[in-house]
């Protein structure tokens, strides 16, 4: 298998990767530096997802044509993990509102359908947020964020813990609602309080995204 790094064709390697797992991980070891990691990978012109790395890192190389690896560093690799997940938690506002709308009207079926997709998207959120800072190696709740102040002219400076502990305690809410069926509770939740939820984290993640970039 020809092993191409940033449009860069790799000479062979000894001892010889005997399986597309164990060539990625010399690829990553031998040839990228410590600061960079391998950020993506085509096989013979396919995008190597996590279901396909699962399911072919253990075949032969020899299965395979060709791999094209793209390196990033990893604090910009971590921001634009981030801000891509800030642009699905925006996106998700409208989304939100239109489950309250289901609820007020008394579409709880529609309404339901439409929540799992709502809450999948905080479920990435944060598993991307987790994600970035085991690659930075940094411990995400010691950071801290400027978010806007009950005064619209002040600002208040939190720390990351805050928000992690807010969005958990509202998901505790909106757990007890679903399972007490009160449907007028979810709705107020999901209006009131995810609301600016919402608004803080979007916030948050782009500023976190801004610190990680400025990283030498």
């Amino acid at each position: 298998m020809k092993l191409l790094l940033n449009g860069q064709e790799l000479e062979q390697m000894e001892p010889v990767p005997t399986t597309l797992g164990v060539a990625l991980v010399t690829v990553q070891e031998k040839h990228i530096a410590g600061d960079q990691t391998i950020a993506t990978v085509y096989i013979d012109g396919e995008p190597l997802t996590a279901e396909r790395l699962a399911e072919w890192k253990d075949r032969p190389v020899d299965d395979f044509q060709e791999a094209h690896i793209q390196s990033l560093k990893r604090n910009i690799l971590a921001a634009q993990g981030l801000r891509l997940v800030a642009d699905d938690l925006g996106e998700s506002r409208n989304q939100r509102e239109q489950i309250v709308d289901h609820l007020c009207r008394g579409r709880s079926t529609e309404a339901m359908k439409m929540l799992n997709g709502y809450l999948q998207v905080w479920n990435t959120v944060q598993q991307t947020l987790a994600g970035a800072g085991r690659l930075l190696e940094i411990e995400l709740d010691t950071l801290e964020v400027s978010l806007p102040a009950e005064d619209p002219d002040q600002r208040q400076i939190r720390p990351l813990a805050d928000l992690f502990n807010h969005l958990t305690e509202q998901l505790k809410e909106l757990k007890s609602s679903l399972e007490a069926q009160d449907l007028v509770l979810l709705g107020d939740i999901l209006e009131y309080e995810f609301g600016p939820l919402t608004e803080n984290w979007h916030r948050m993640l782009n500023q976190v995204a801004d610190t990680f970039e400025k990283q030498d």
